[in-house]
């Protein structure tokens, strides 16, 4: 069979793998947002069929420059933007680093994750021990076939388990890549969440709220389903506010296709969180439904208009929480990075794992001392006893 063909029958077993996927490994998600991440895509699917079939999302990545959260050497020799280490950590890594291979000689480099920073399998084996070690060995076999560098899973979350153990079985490096910040409502009712911050997280959040009244800016929810072209425009506006502000490059377009795409496809699926001033929004946070868990997915603010000072946290944090009592205390994601900002929040903090292998004879080594030089290494924000006492 040709690589196209094979490429062909892995799409259909992917199809077939699960009546009701997970929203990141389902196929609408995967055909329109896969583009978020560089390279060749390319759907794996081992023991098709039976019950022990399970499916991996993977990238083909032939650039060694390709951008930090997908670049496997980079997340494990130098320091990122989405996290941050330790002064031992930095010191150790920078010793591997120097002791350790070129950036070119681990790319091509297979990649497995989904566009969204997760990595799990799909299908009925995808909790059998059995079934993902062939499902491991399957893509390394192929890799080796291919003539590949190196093959990466990236941001394993902790409650994969079952998939961890199988790459350590396998002989993967594990290191610490970054920490996620999750929040779950804790108690039935929002003062049980008032109750689990500090004085000075309380007084913040009281103080945001009584500012926002006295500008007159209200808080609304819609689904995205529910906006219309001009008002998608509007959140384009504010979206590209925020990447000037954070030194991102503008980019109109691809806002504009996401916030269309996501209407579209996901419409039901997304919540915006909006901040209104004469009926206009001034500030907006957009969460996906990914089933158990709410994902904080994009925001806006227009730091043109004063009014708009303070709303990032009402729409992104106290709002969502506050209506999460009301929706079923689903589970908010925060992603990866400002650590010490979600923290005051409520957030708990997670370690996610990366699993490299170099396919080189002489590259394992290298790899286990940079892993080693990061173990214990994300430097995590001082709590400040601010759950308890807010001293």
């Amino acid at each position: 069979m040709t690589a196209r063909g094979a490429d062909r029958a892995a799409d259909e077993a992917w199809r077939l793998l699960d009546p009701d996927p997970p929203l990141f490994a389902s196929e609408t998600w995967l055909e329109l947002v896969a583009d978020r991440i560089e390279g060749s895509h390319h759907r794996f699917v081992s023991a098709p069929g039976t019950p022990d079939a399970t499916g991996f999302f993977g990238t083909i990545i032939d650039n060694s420059e390709v951008s930090e959260s997908k670049n496997p050497w980079q997340l494990l020799f130098e320091p990122c933007s989405m996290r941050t280490l330790t002064p031992g950590a930095t010191a150790a890594q920078a010793a591997a680093r120097a002791g350790g291979p070129p950036r070119e000689a681990w790319f091509p480099s297979l990649v497995l994750m989904y566009p969204g920073l997760e990595c799990f399998p799909a299908g009925p084996g995808r909790h059998r021990p059995a079934a993902l070690d062939h499902a491991v060995a399957d893509l390394l076999g192929r890799a080796r076939d291919e003539g590949l560098k190196s093959v990466a899973f990236l941001y394993v979350q902790p409650e994969e388990r079952a998939l961890a153990e199988a790459l350590r079985r396998a002989e993967f490096v594990e290191f610490p890549l970054a920490l996620r910040c999750n929040l779950r409502p804790p108690g039935t009712s929002f003062a049980d969440y008032r109750a689990t911050l500090g004085r000075s997280a309380v007084h913040s959040m009281d103080r945001v709220r009584r500012r926002m009244a006295e500008r007159g800016v209200s808080i609304a929810q819609f689904r995205l389903s529910e906006l219309d072209d001009a008002q998608v425009e509007r959140l384009v506006e504010l979206r590209l506010q925020y990447r000037s502000k954070y030194g991102r490059r503008p980019d109109a377009t691809g806002e504009r296709e996401q916030l269309m795409m996501l209407r579209r496809d996901f419409g039901d699926r997304c919540e915006v969180v909006a901040a209104l001033a004469d009926e206009r929004i001034i500030g907006f946070c957009l969460f996906l439904d990914a089933g158990d868990v709410r994902h904080s997915w994009t925001n806006g603010t227009d730091y043109t208009d004063s009014r708009s000072k303070d709303t990032y946290f009402e729409v992104c944090y106290y709002r969502p929480v506050e209506d999460s009592y009301r929706t079923g205390r689903k589970e908010l994601s925060f992603s990866y990075g400002a650590e010490s900002t979600k923290l005051e929040r409520g957030c708990r903090l997670d370690e996610v794992s990366g699993f490299v292998l170099p396919l080189s004879d002489d590259g394992l080594e290298p790899a286990r001392r940079a892993a080693q030089a990061l173990a214990g290494g994300l430097a995590r924000p001082a709590t400040e006893s601010h759950r308890k006492t807010g001293e």
